[in-house]
């Protein structure tokens, strides 16, 4: 590819990035579209959102009540907080903290931000009534025999009916689809009822025998009731009642102050950074802060968009270190490059062989951040999935952008800066 390509096209992916989170900005600006701000934030859900530890939120306590002749254990706690943990993540509810209650063992704790219950249009009373349905599915043929259970699905999500109505998709295991063929072959042109909690949620009538394992509920859904339906389903049946034993709203555990605090430290370090960069490398300082720059645009609104994530303080920490990663990746690319100067190579060669040499090392670190993120991602805490993204993220960025924009804007550089030496011989 070549350089004139390479920075058109990350010149292109900062400027669409730079709208993009103009878009999502949560003030209303004149002049930029406010009907395009609205499809970004309401239609697209994108929108900048706080956690718990900056903006509160509200703490559930939620204690395990045995059901009818069960006799509760430590396992069937543990698996209602497993349970409780899938609806969440299903739902989409980001940088949600579930942990057990210090003082008693039959107690989980759930904390939520207020950012994701607003954009969620949901209160605390909201999520109690969410999380606390038993979901209990159940397929009933005509001669009122259980022919399917939630036990035999393997996914919920949710879809369109044939008039284009939400509607929720069923996915069997193998075992399941099998008795759901079984079932609809038996019966068709007779009604299989399909029951919540004991509750009748659609009739379907069979039209000929299922094979493939897939099904939909059908019904006045609105897209939130649906989207809400598949995540009970698909998060799973409560393995015991629950009960709300306190329910409270959280104060953010860093203060207004110390947000101010942290935004004067930003500055100063982006002030100090840039007067580095350019006291020791002059023209090339610059490039690094528009790299930098590019940097901090594209990060920004990948998280935000992409992963439609909250902003705590765990996602700013990786954030940060990200950041200093990719300082470091431009000092060392700029080093290498004096180097060969120094060494009598012309400017040209000098820049492809920095280039050629330091980006292994470069490659080396973030590629091994990417592996701990990825390691923090799916075997950490919830609360740590916020930094292991933004951590993630910045090692993709840190390989991609230098060689899609620092690489060939030093090229330009040294070759204009020949070109004109050419001239004034």
């Amino acid at each position: 590819m070549s350089k004139e390509w390479k920075i058109g096209i990350a010149a292109a992916l900062v400027v669409l990035s730079l709208l993009f989170l103009i878009l999502a900005l949560p003030v209303n600006l004149p002049g930029i579209g406010y009907d395009m701000q609205k499809v970004v934030r309401d239609q697209w859900g994108i929108k900048f959102r706080f956690g718990l530890d900056i903006k509160g939120g509200v703490q559930i306590t939620l204690e395990a009540v045995p059901y009818e002749n069960q006799t509760l254990t430590q396992n069937d706690v543990n698996q209602l907080k497993t349970v409780l943990e899938n609806r969440i993540n299903t739902l989409g509810l980001g940088e949600i903290k579930i942990y057990d209650d210090p003082g008693d063992w039959k107690r989980v704790v759930v904390e939520i931000p207020a950012d994701v219950l607003s954009e969620k249009e949901m209160d605390a009373q909201g999520v109690v009534d969410f999380l606390g349905k038993p979901a209990k599915l159940e397929f009933v043929d005509p001669e009122g025999n259980v022919v399917i259970t939630g036990a035999d699905l393997k996914s919920a999500y949710v879809t369109t009916d044939q008039a284009g109505l939400p509607a929720v998709g069923l996915e069997f295991t193998s075992q399941g689809a099998k008795k759901f063929y079984d079932a609809t072959s038996k019966w068709v042109g007779q009604t299989i009822e399909i029951r919540l909690d004991g509750q009748v949620i659609s009739s379907p009538t069979v039209q000929e025998a299922i094979s493939g394992g897939k099904a939909s509920i059908t019904g006045s859904f609105t897209i939130a009731e649906a989207r809400q339906l598949a995540a009970l389903l698909q998060g799973g049946a409560l393995p015991t009642q629950i009960k709300v034993s306190a329910l409270r709203n959280v104060g953010p555990s860093v203060g207004s102050q110390a947000l101010e605090g942290m935004e004067l430290a930003g500055i100063a370090a982006a002030i100090a950074i840039i007067f580095y960069m350019i006291i020791n490398y002059g023209a090339l300082g610059g490039m690094s802060i528009l790299s930098l720059l590019s940097f901090v645009i594209l990060d920004a609104a990948i998280y935000i968009g992409m992963f439609k994530a909250v902003l705590s303080l765990s996602g700013i920490g990786g954030f940060i270190l990200t950041l200093g990663m990719a300082i470091d990746s431009n000092i060392i690319l700029y080093e290498r490059f004096m180097e060969e100067l120094n060494k009598g190579k012309t400017p040209r060669r000098a820049v492809e062989d920095a280039f050629r040499h330091a980006f292994v090392t470069v490659i080396d670190s973030n590629v091994s951040v990417i592996v701990v993120s990825l390691i923090l991602f799916y075997l950490g805490a919830p609360t740590l999935r916020g930094f292991a993204i933004t951590l993630g993220l910045g090692g993709v960025l840190n390989i991609v952008l230098p060689w899609l924009l620092l690489d060939p804007l030093l090229e330009s550089f040294v070759s204009s800066r020949s070109e004109k030496a050419e001239v004034q011989a």
